[in-house]
């Protein structure tokens, strides 16, 4: 079996790994490089293999640091199936649509600008019709723990990953071994989801490092954090804005917002899920409940329910979510994008960051180079369409919203995986490095952490 790891190599997006095995070129996830322009630049490099050579894609997850180049495999010659679970192919199908949307608007944009100076900017990433062709490769599987026949000699079996929605942990079985790809595996006892299934013993492991560095805090912990920020902005008359990834995160937050309008704990306000993207996702949610655990599947059986509360306004159009900024203040503003990157959410920040009344609650991972990793980090003024914004407003992070596991769970996974060889995989460099420190210690186990483009025979 040879390894070849093609992105989240000592970097957390990216995620793509080329295995080769019983007579198979199988491509493990295909996503964008994302962050500054150093990061992001590699999405235009040529792929470390010839896409025509790949048999199959099997994708862990439907984020698009998993997912987001893979209208660029199919537009390079890339022709096989994708394999996934149902709700991964609803949703990355969305996804990609969005990104090839955000793609075509910014090329247009620099194309303006750069014709102005005599020059000529790149064309979008990928566009529409690449999209659609991608969509056409998808073949989702029957289920987790069903064997999936990729060749005459090598299948694969998908486990519930519990990082979000239909996400799995990708196992391999060849006849050079058996190996397994964490994709990105998720935290325990979040609203919605199941926990992640425990793996099985496996020849070589793959796992996520997101969080190898750290523990979360409590789930009650954050939950009461997140409460705090609500009453201290809402009820002074602020705007409290969530930055929000469309997929998992807006969906667990609109859960713990339904939970203290339920309970008569939520201070009299409107929320706004602005996102056309997180609204759409929200529909695949409601059409699987079935990938729910329990908890979610109790309280979704009912009206109202989450998605459906007194409060909670959709807007799905430009106009209406203008028309959240004039509109009166004391509200909560769920939009993307998650990181700040793009999206909504910069009118809500260029409107709002500077009003000492206004709060921002970050619930999820801000990578270095994003704006919203510079909010964190305490800059005092940041650039939002080439306006000089003062940071005024208050600002909570929460990271036990998190859907990766951390330290902890890590661990406990790779004890019960119990690899001979095991690759540290999806981190930053210095989480890589105290995660793998950690691991000798309590596991005598001795991780390799590969780099970009780098070739193991395991």
């Amino acid at each position: 079996m040879k390894l070849t790891f093609c992105g989240a190599a000592r970097t957390v997006t990216g995620s793509c790994h080329l295995v080769e095995a019983g007579g198979l070129r199988i491509l493990l996830d295909c996503g964008l490089f994302q962050g500054g322009r150093e990061l992001s630049d590699l999405n235009r490099d040529p792929f470390p293999f010839d896409p025509r050579e790949i048999d199959v894609v099997l994708l862990s997850h439907a984020h698009l640091d998993h997912a987001g180049r893979l209208p660029l495999l199919v537009r390079r010659g890339f022709s096989g199936f994708i394999r996934c679970t149902l709700p991964t192919a609803e949703i990355a199908k969305l996804m990609l649509v969005d990104s090839a949307h955000l793609q075509m608007e910014e090329a247009a944009y620099r194309a303006r600008k750069a014709k102005r100076r005599g020059e000529t900017a790149p064309p979008p990433l990928y566009d529409m019709d690449d999209v659609l062709r991608c969509a056409d490769r998808f073949r989702p599987i029957p289920g987790y723990g069903e064997t999936v026949e990729l060749g005459d000699r090598v299948n694969a079996v998908f486990h519930d990953a519990g990082h979000i929605l239909g996400s799995a942990a990708i196992e391999l079985r060849t006849p050079d071994g058996t190996l397994l790809f964490s994709g990105d595996l998720g935290n325990r006892h979040q609203p919605i989801v199941r926990d992640p299934a425990p793996p099985p013993k496996v020849d070589v492991l793959l796992i996520e490092s997101t969080y190898g560095d750290r523990c979360h805090r409590p789930m009650d912990d954050t939950v009461a954090e997140f409460r705090e920020a609500i009453r201290a902005v809402v009820p002074e008359n602020g705007n409290l804005l969530v930055p929000t990834f469309a997929l998992e995160r807006a969906q667990e937050v609109l859960y713990e917002l339904f939970v203290m309008w339920d309970t008569g704990e939520l201070p009299r306000c409107r929320i706004f899920l602005d996102s056309p993207l997180a609204i759409s996702t929200t529909r695949v949610f409601a059409r699987h409940p079935g990938f729910f655990d329990d908890e979610g599947k109790a309280v979704f059986a009912a009206t109202p329910n989450p998605f459906t509360f007194t409060p909670l306004r959709y807007t799905q159009s430009t106009d209406e979510s203008r028309e959240i900024n004039n509109a009166s203040r004391g509200n909560i503003i769920l939009a993307g994008s998650g990181m700040c990157t793009g999206g909504r959410i910069l009118h809500h920040l260029r409107h709002n960051l500077w009003h000492e009344r206004s709060g921002v609650l970050f619930v999820g991972y801000q990578a270095v180079g994003t704006l919203g990793r510079r909010i964190v980090d305490g800059a005092r003024s940041v650039r939002i369409f080439g306006e000089e914004i003062r940071v005024a407003a208050r600002v909570w992070t929460t990271n036990g919203f998190s859907s990766h596991a951390d330290q902890p769970i890590l661990l406990d996974w790779i004890r019960q995986a119990a690899p001979e060889r095991l690759f540290l995989v999806h981190g930053e460099d210095a989480t890589l490095d105290a995660f793998a420190e950690r691991i000798g210690r309590d596991l005598a186990l001795d991780p390799q952490i590969p780099r970009f483009g780098e070739t193991k025979n395991v």
